[in-house]
Formats: C-alpha cells, sequence, structure tokens
C-alpha cells in the first residue's frame, strides 16, 4: 500500500496534506476520477460556468495524475425570467 494525496483546484487550491493509501497508482487514480461529479455538485450552481481538477500526488509529493471536469452551459434560448449568467468560478 502506497499514500496518494489529492490536491483540488475548484475555483481555489486545496492541498491534501493527509492523503489515503491506495494499492497502487491505477486504484488511486480511478479514485479521483470518481471523486469529480461530487466535487463538481457542491460547488458548481445551476447554469454557472466551472471546472474541478483532481490532482493525485504519490508518497514523495510528486505529480502522477490529473482528472478534470468542466461544466460548460449556455442557453439556446432567452433565459427565463429570474435566471442569468452566472460568474466564472475561474
Amino acid at each position: 500500500m502506497a499514500r496518494y494525496f489529492f490536491d483540488i483546484v475548484d475555483g481555489g487550491l486545496t492541498l491534501d496534506d493527509e492523503g489515503v493509501e491506495f494499492a497502487d497508482v491505477r486504484t488511486a487514480s480511478r479514485e479521483a476520477l470518481q471523486s469529480l461529479p461530487d466535487r463538481a455538485n457542491s460547488h458548481i450552481t445551476d447554469h454557472q460556468i466551472g471546472e474541478v481538477t483532481v490532482t493525485v500526488r504519490d508518497d514523495r509529493g510528486i505529480p502522477v495524475y490529473r482528472a478534470t471536469l468542466t461544466i460548460d452551459t449556455e442557453w439556446l434560448v432567452e433565459a427565463p425570467v429570474g435566471w442569468s449568467a452566472l460568474p466564472s468560478m475561474t
């Protein structure tokens, strides 16, 4: 088992200083990828442009994997009353 650290960029930078143990880098990368929708959901509101990135570092601090989820919305008709374009998270 090796320890991997998940650094998050979602409008700000959160460095993981605890890490999580995984059997290998493939398992850690799968966890990073699968975590993106939940991370995005907690930071992106309806009709907001946003991006969430998870960078996985190994126990030496070396980045070994990066996954990014981008949300980009566009009205194709006039936006409903009360709805407007929200500022980008980035």
